[in-house]
């Protein structure tokens, strides 16, 4: 059904005004049939209303296909109103040449006037009758106009979203791998006894990135699972001059989550963080779930002077992350960014 209202192929479109026709020859042959005093038999009145209907429909057709598109729509309202009028008045006039008056007296027998039948009277109420035809074939027109108009809107702007959505993830993409190879070098170079056991964390980040991150939703529970295998990487990095702390609670199993989400957050205390600032550094990072509920915060210590710059305006490091979340979480989230003396602090409330 859907299919034959909206589908804009020749074949649908002529079966779309095949069963609008049809309908409303039945619809009036039975009015006519229980109104009619005389026993003339539906089939004399169905064959009456098919002859009125081609000029009733033949005057929506000119109206809506030729009159208002070259006219009423170019604002030439006069003009439009003139041709309107004689239109209805000329095809009247052909109804009246090739039927009789039986429809017309059944329809609305007390508009029916003694005398010649083709008066200028009885032509005006016949056109005057046949606009309800071209109302609601017009109604109906562009209603339909409007509605496939508005769904290419919505269908246009979800392709932008998706688009814009798709833009920022690859945007980030080299930024992660970038972070963690310079990870991975550190350590091999300070830290090489523990190379193993990095190569293996970093071999689980880049699986997640290029493989599970590229679903449009994966299990909170991998998401979870990439930042700890981060913050292991991390601590490898640093070392003791860097103190991090990292909490869940609550059960994530079955809950989905947009890719990165929270990696991007984790990712900035470090970047933002420790990695500005050579002397001894923290990180706090707390993850809560409850039912489809999602508490996240992370803190971390800055250098007195970045934290001024974020403050007086300069480049937020999380617009990605606002970004997306804006997109894949209307309505649906309350992000906090908080900048203290010597601290940055995020809080990312959720429903998934």
């Amino acid at each position: 059904m859907y299919r034959l209202l909206i589908n804009q192929k020749l074949f649908f479109r002529i079966l779309r005004h095949i069963i609008l026709f049809l309908a409303m020859v039945l619809l009036f042959s039975w009015v006519t049939y229980f109104r009619s005093e005389e026993d003339a038999g539906f089939l004399r009145g169905f064959f009456m209303v098919f002859i009125n209907a081609l000029f009733f429909f033949g005057y929506a057709y000119l109206t809506v296909y030729l009159l208002i598109p070259h006219f009423l729509v170019k604002k030439k309202v006069l003009i439009f109103i003139l041709l309107f009028i004689l239109t209805g008045i000329g095809l009247s006039l052909l109804k009246f040449v090739f039927s009789d008056v039986i429809f017309y007296q059944a329809i609305a027998p007390e508009n029916i006037l003694s005398g010649n039948p083709v008066s200028l009277s009885r032509l005006l109420i016949n056109t005057k009758d046949m606009t309800f035809i071209v109302a609601i074939f017009a109604i109906a027109k562009y209603a339909r106009d409007h509605y496939i108009l508005e769904s290419n809107i919505s269908e246009l702007e979800q392709k932008g979203l998706e688009a814009e959505i798709k833009l920022l993830e690859h945007h980030m993409d080299p930024h992660v791998i970038f972070n963690n190879f310079n990870s991975l070098y550190s350590i091999s170079i300070y830290r090489p006894e523990y190379l193993k056991s990095t190569v293996k964390k970093l071999k689980s980040v880049l699986h997640y990135l290029f493989n599970e991150s590229k679903n449009e939703n994966v299990l909170l529970a991998k998401e979870i699972e990439m930042i700890e295998n981060y913050i292991g990487l991390e601590k490898l990095r640093y070392g003791e001059r860097l103190d991090i702390t990292f909490r869940t609670e609550g059960n994530p199993q079955g809950l989905k989550i947009a890719p990165l989400i929270l990696y991007s957050f984790v990712e900035n205390c470090f970047v933002h963080g420790a990695g500005e600032d050579p002397r001894k550094s923290w990180i706090n990072i707390e993850l809560s779930v409850k039912e489809s509920k999602l508490r996240f915060f992370a803190a971390n210590s800055v250098l007195e002077h970045l934290c001024e710059e974020k403050v007086t305006g300069k480049k937020s490091t999380n617009e990605n992350s606002m970004r997306r979340l804006e997109l894949q979480y209307p309505n649906s989230h309350r992000l906090t960014i908080r900048e203290k003396r010597n601290e940055h602090v995020v809080e990312l409330n959720m429903s998934l």
